[in-house]
């Protein structure tokens, strides 16, 4: 279960005067969406993992932890964070220690020693790639494809190759032949792919069950109210001059969450020189370095937090008389107050635990919000154009 606490430290800035006004503004948004159908895929849920695509990925999943040590998962952006965000939520800390197959992600970025490291790593274990891309051509995730594609034929023939990667693509007609392959529909955009094979397959092969996953997702589908109060407080907090959304979480496990978060919120709404810059903090970590900036620097952000209730492994402090998860809460609602007095806001998201149901719900809530959000700001945000300017600039370097 999840609740969702937009007063107790919201303070005046938004009245309810305002939000009668917004509540109007949205009963337009249906022509807002309308206008984007041909990238509104992720919110058709039940099309979007029919049985059939589900049962294939369960038994791909079951494959692959089946005939490998180790799980490559090769993608950048939307097509890595939100599987890393389920499987760190929900695995233990030190995961690759104890379970197998060992997963890592690589072509998130261009460090050269961290491909030589992983290559050495892995070059004594059975690996199975999963190359995932929608546009087939990703610079960062086909440079390190191929570096990865170097070590698998010094290890396997051609015909092993074959079974050992898996493509997740939009570009389905420039796999090989004979090789599995999972197709990124049309109409879903990257950071919006968590719900299709780009994070299933990853999620599954942790072992996490996707059909809760699903279920959390769909759940979240039942009512909207939440989701446009929380684009509605954030677009009021822009208009009031704020520019940074803090995302805080005071669970270390939900910091490739927070992650997420970050690309999902800039990459759609950062346009037209409009949108809040998302920031992520991890607490109390963090509030021994920027959060002195939070509690006495300039007033410029708003925050939004993560609170985990109950966890799986707890501590009794018999000092306190508290578990250790208890004293990680009353120091979020500690920090929440003293912000509070110096006009640092906060919405409070509280999950009862970390679970597949709980994280499936929270990755659509906000996917939905984020696309009323774009509506509200007048920006489309299933675009990204500004991605694009750097990579038009590197090839130019690269090819000088």
């Amino acid at each position: 279960m999840i609740t969702f606490d937009f007063k107790t430290y919201r303070n005046n800035i938004i009245n309810d005067a305002e939000i009668v006004v917004y509540e109007a503004k949205l009963k337009g948004i249906s022509s807002y969406f309308e206008a984007h159908q041909n990238m509104m895929g992720w919110a058709k849920l039940k099309q979007l993992t029919n049985l059939e695509l589900i049962s294939d990925i369960v038994k791909t999943s079951s494959y692959i932890r089946n005939n490998c040590d180790v799980f490559l998962v090769v993608g950048i952006g939307g097509s890595y964070l939100g599987s890393l965000a389920v499987i760190e939520a929900l695995n233990p800390y030190f995961y690759n220690n104890t379970r197998r197959p060992e997963i890592y992600y690589v072509g998130n970025s261009l460090s050269s020693e961290y491909i030589i490291e992983l290559k050495e790593l892995i070059k004594s274990k059975n690996i199975i790639v999963n190359y995932i891309s929608k546009s087939g051509k990703t610079f960062e995730t086909d440079l390190a494809y191929k570096l990865i594609f170097e070590l698998m034929q010094e290890k396997y023939t051609i015909e092993e190759i074959k079974t050992r990667i898996i493509f997740t693509t939009g570009e389905v007609k420039a796999v090989g032949e004979g090789y599995k392959n999972f197709e990124i529909p049309a109409n879903v955009g990257g950071r919006f792919s968590v719900f299709t094979p780009v994070g299933l397959l990853p999620i599954a092969v942790a072992g996490i069950n996707i059909e809760d996953l699903l279920r959390g997702a769909i759940d979240s589908q039942k009512t909207t109210s939440y989701q446009m109060r929380y684009a509605i407080i954030r677009d009021i907090m822009s208009n009031k001059e704020k520019q940074v959304e803090a995302f805080v979480a005071y669970e270390p496990k939900l910091t490739a969450f927070i992650e997420w978060l970050k690309q999902l919120y800039a990459e759609s709404l950062g346009k037209d020189e409009k949108g809040l810059l998302p920031i992520g903090v991890i607490n109390t970590r963090d509030l021994h370095s920027v959060g002195q900036y939070f509690q006495a620097g300039s007033k410029i952000l708003f925050e939004t937090v993560f609170n985990v209730t109950e966890v799986k492994k707890d501590i009794m402090i018999d000092r306190y008389q508290k578990s250790l998860n208890e004293i990680n809460n009353i120091a979020s609602t500690a920090t929440s107050m003293a912000h509070y007095k110096v006009n640092v806001l906060n919405n409070i998201i509280n999950l009862d635990k970390l679970d597949a149901y709980n994280m499936g719900y929270l990755l659509q809530f906000f996917m939905i919000s984020c696309a009323i959000s774009g509506y509200l700001e007048g920006v489309n945000a299933f675009n990204q154009d500004g991605v694009e300017e750097y990579k038009k600039i590197m090839r130019d370097l690269i090819d000088r």
